[in-house]
């Protein structure tokens, strides 16, 4: 990710604090991020929010954003219009992949990260939301699920899809540091900063928010001042900033994401996030055989098919739940497959204790598409694409498959009886397929 170019210029090697990664690996970090790791980040668009309003105003002289966004809402309907503004700039970025690409760089890095369940951010986009699947908390009404899911956001500042929550003038920012005094959400605030190792990702020193976030620490906690880490490109703001308890690491925050993330996968903690291409590749190739197999498929004559059918349900299904939860991080979590694992293996005991042998082989299935994510590269190479209950050698092909299947016919066994029941009422338009529920 470190080279000379444009994106890549404040990739800064850097050495990892040691309470970080310790803090990682017990789920005890928390990350505070700004706007410069979205949508504002000059590699998104060649001019911020806050540029934009002050050209629309025709001001020349620097102003907090605050100030500029209340000299906005003084005009007639300023504020809806003020909003309106904020969502087409949200639209425009998102109407083009590239540039939406740009702005959830960051977000997309850090979705594996399992281990970082709780954010907070003074940002209005949807961005955690979407691509960390994590639940915002933006009222205090909404707490009441701060226990109910895997990963929040907690937006300080309100978020674009509840318009009534967003803080922008100055205005705003009094009513939000006179409600962190004294609502739930202040109190969590307080508690997080106590209590977890927290870093602030995309702040710079002029940053209001980053100013208020620290005035808002310096008066509450006072003499308990938590220690802090800044993830930040100005190499200036150790020295201005009036925080005795910060460390600054001079880098860019994507890169610092992307360098915590390689220190958890060495020491075993997380799996590449390179898997989920060989899941993916998996998955269209298993996807082609099965539909190949459903074209050319004889029921009547070779019944036991649909054991192999059944079984690369179990795997499509597998390696579906995967990509429909990998922003959750759940699956770079070495543990938790292994869990998963264990509790189909479980399920695979009963089903066969029970002889429900269409069930089994959409378990064998599931799990193998488990092992699949856990194995090595030479392991990933033999993994088994075919499968019969009753095969007497490997089975690499469709051929080796249909050469077998017609052996096994011969065998008046229970495998063959149960197959036979399955489709003794066949129809032309009958279509095997075992659903993602046992």
């Amino acid at each position: 990710m470190n080279c000379n170019c444009a994106l890549c210029s404040n990739n800064n090697e850097f050495y990892m604090p040691d309470e970080i990664l310790k803090s990682a690996k017990e789920k005890q970090l928390i990350l505070f991020c700004g706007a410069g790791i979205s949508t504002e980040n000059k590699n998104v668009l060649p001019f911020n929010f806050y540029s934009e309003i002050k050209e629309e105003l025709n001001i020349e002289k620097d102003q907090s954003f605050s100030a500029l966004m209340s000299q906005f809402c003084s005009k007639t309907n300023g504020r809806r219009k003020l909003i309106q503004k904020i969502k087409s700039r949200f639209d425009y970025i998102n109407s083009f992949s590239e540039i939406e690409g740009s702005a959830t760089k960051f977000h997309r890095e850090l979705a594996p990260l399992y281990m970082i369940d709780t954010i907070i951010t003074t940002n209005w986009d949807d961005y955690f939301e979407r691509y960390c699947n994590a639940t915002p908390i933006t009222t205090t009404k909404d707490f009441v699920f701060w226990n109910c899911c895997d990963r929040r956001v907690l937006k300080i500042h309100g978020s674009i899809n509840n318009i009534g929550s967003i803080v922008a003038t100055q205005e705003d920012y009094k009513e939000c540091a006179k409600s962190l005094k004294t609502n739930i959400i202040g109190s969590t605030l307080k508690s997080l900063l106590a209590t977890k190792t927290v870093i602030f990702i995309g702040f710079s020193f002029g940053d209001e928010d980053f100013k208020q976030i620290l005035d808002y620490v310096v008066k509450e906690m006072k003499d308990y001042m938590p220690h802090i880490f800044v993830v930040t490109t100005d190499d200036t703001l150790q020295e201005r900033v009036k925080y005795q308890n910060l460390t600054a690491i001079i880098t860019d925050g994507t890169f610092f994401i992307h360098k915590l993330k390689s220190d958890l996968i060495s020491e075993g903690y997380l799996l590449n996030p390179d898997i989920g291409q060989d899941i993916y590749y998996m998955y269209s190739l298993v996807q082609t055989k099965h539909e190949d197999l459903v074209k050319h498929i004889d029921y009547i004559n070779c019944p036991q098919i649909i054991y192999c059918l059944s079984y690369q349900d179990g795997i499509l299904h597998a390696f579906e739940r995967f990509i429909q939860l990998e922003s959750t991080g759940k699956y770079y979590e070495p543990s938790h497959i292994s869990k998963v694992i264990k509790s189909y293996d479980y399920l695979l005991e009963q089903y066969q204790k029970s002889n429900l042998y269409w069930d089994v082989a959409y378990i064998e299935g599931y799990i193998n598409a488990l092992v699949y994510m856990l194995a090595d590269d030479d392991a990933k190479k033999e993994f088994p694409k075919f499968y019969l209950p009753n095969a007497t050698r490997e089975l690499r092909t469709q051929k080796d498959l249909l050469d077998m299947i017609l052996e096994v016919e011969s065998i008046n066994d229970h495998y063959r009886r149960y197959a036979r029941e399955i489709v003794k009422d066949y129809t032309n338009d009958l279509v095997v397929h075992h659903t993602p529920v046992l």
